[in-house]
């Protein structure tokens, strides 16, 4: 059998899942089946809903006019159609990026965090928030390619000395940006789809699996906390570099909009209402957090106060606080309001740091054109058609992992992963030694030193080759089985 069945096959739907039941009874019957939890259909049978692939057609024809038209002018006329401005050299495009970036960090995260503390609700939205996960940062991608004008010189940001006549700086947050985003996407599509492959395929191999998914998660799950606090150190020019609050500020505003879009899958998917009531709980915590946070902040600097603050109290932190209230926990009506509100919010809180701020410290201006308007509502395009043709004959997870935990596995997965994060970090070593003290041609004035220098590489690389590490030995022992 195929692995790519599970994923690409046209099974899928109520077909599909008569056909995993029927598998599972056969193996059964030849004994080579552990008793598998297998969650309620009511929630899983997906089925052919007519209305999302006019929907994708129609999100597909948005995404093209909005990224196709602005890429072209971009290309053609330069960045001068945009908004930015020698005043402001980070507007819409980045704000975009950045929100895109922080709604695709929950995906994975809530996958990776419920599955390591074992709760039973999570496989209702497990795969659907790991898929808006790689839909999120897809699009996030778009944005930097655009952003450079002409895409076609992209390779040149590459890190190669000899060909480019560029030293990468090891230092740099605007390196570690791109390969931190970048572990993190590769990471998140091995474990979506190992997820999907060992969920069908051979009962034998099951323990293997189990113990694969929590090993990955457990290297996501710092992961993602490393990739948006090197995201907040690119924006800190806009306050101080060593402000200590910048990375848990843009952490818990990414995990809250991420969360909210997560809430709002679960609503479209009619998941049960004990998901809605937990989701809820999760946003309701998360509020508090960027309450305190934003306190924190007026404290330190009240000058910040103003209209557009008082918007960004009201969305992201007084509409989660309605969930104090049990009632509207569970209430899909009152849920749906927060999750949308929080979402507008947290867009408002990326422009008023990217943006308003950079305004009151240059004493510029700043209005977006119809290029960044169509930037924006190409973006929310591609996103919806990309989720909407990829869910359309994905069903919720089925068999949890943990149940398999206990079994006896012939394998050793962790070890695996210590093999990988050791030649990660050995491979980082490496190419920091080539690059970073091969001064042949003089560009660097000085070198790094230090051990802030050398944690955050190590740290990524290792949870990046520990990663793919894992994800090879379960290939390898998907191909044996």
């Amino acid at each position: 059998m195929s692995p790519f069945l599970p994923v690409f096959g046209s099974e899928w739907g109520y077909d599909g899942i008569k056909w995993l039941q029927n598998g599972v009874e056969l193996e059964k019957k030849r004994g080579l089946c552990y008793n598998t939890p297998i969650m309620s259909q009511r929630h899983t049978q997906t089925g052919r809903r007519g209305w999302q692939l006019p929907l994708s057609a129609l999100c597909a024809a948005v995404a093209l006019w909005g990224l196709g038209w602005s890429a072209w002018r971009i290309a053609t006329e330069g960045v001068g159609v945009l908004g930015v401005n020698n005043a402001v050299p980070w507007g819409w495009d980045i704000v975009n990026f950045v929100f895109w970036i922080g709604l695709g960090h929950a995906g994975t995260l809530i996958s990776a965090v419920l599955l390591l503390t074992g709760k039973s609700w999570r496989g209702e939205i497990a795969r659907h928030a790991e898929l808006m996960t790689l839909c999120a940062v897809c699009t996030a991608a778009v944005f930097p390619l655009v952003h450079v004008g002409r895409a076609w010189m992209l390779w040149q940001m590459a890190p190669l000395p000899m060909a480019s006549g560029v030293w990468p700086n090891l230092g740099s947050a605007l390196v570690w940006d791109t390969a931190a985003i970048s572990s993190y996407l590769l990471l998140s599509v091995l474990f979506w789809l190992m997820g999907m492959w060992g969920e069908h395929g051979p009962a034998a191999l099951r323990p293997t699996w189990a113990r694969c998914c929590v090993l990955m998660a457990a290297l996501l799950t710092p992961l993602v906390v490393t990739v948006h606090s090197v995201v907040g150190c690119d924006f800190a020019l806009t306050r101080r570099w060593y402000e200590p609050m910048i990375p848990p500020y843009f952490v818990c505003g990414a995990l809250l909009s991420g969360m909210a879009a997560v809430q709002l899958i679960a609503l479209c998917r009619g998941c049960s209402r004990t998901v809605t009531g937990k989701l809820s709980q999760l946003m309701l915590g998360l509020g508090c957090a960027m309450g305190l946070l934003y306190g924190l902040e007026l404290l330190r600097t009240p000058t910040h106060w103003g209209v557009g603050y008082a918007c960004l109290l009201a969305l992201n932190v007084g509409l989660p606080l309605l969930f104090a209230l049990p009632k509207l926990r569970s209430n899909r009506a009152a849920a749906a309001l927060v999750s949308c509100g929080v979402l507008l919010g947290m867009w408002l809180e990326r422009a008023h740091i990217i943006v308003e701020r950079s305004v009151a410290l240059t004493g510029g201006s700043y209005s977006p054109t119809s290029v960044d308007i169509a930037m924006l509502a190409g973006s929310v395009g591609l996103f919806l058609a990309l989720f909407l043709s990829l869910s359309a004959r994905m069903p919720a997870e089925q068999t949890d992992p943990l149940s398999y935990l206990n079994k006896p596995c012939p394998t050793h997965p962790g070890r695996a992963a210590a093999i990988g994060a050791t030649v990660g970090a050995a491979a980082c070593t490496l190419w920091a030694a080539l690059t970073q003290w091969a001064d042949t041609v003089g560009t660097l004035g000085s070198r790094p030193h230090g051990w802030e220098f050398w944690w955050p590489p190590l740290f990524v690389c290792a949870l990046l080759g520990g990663g793919i590490a894992v994800f090879l030995h379960f290939i390898i022992q998907y191909r044996r089985s």
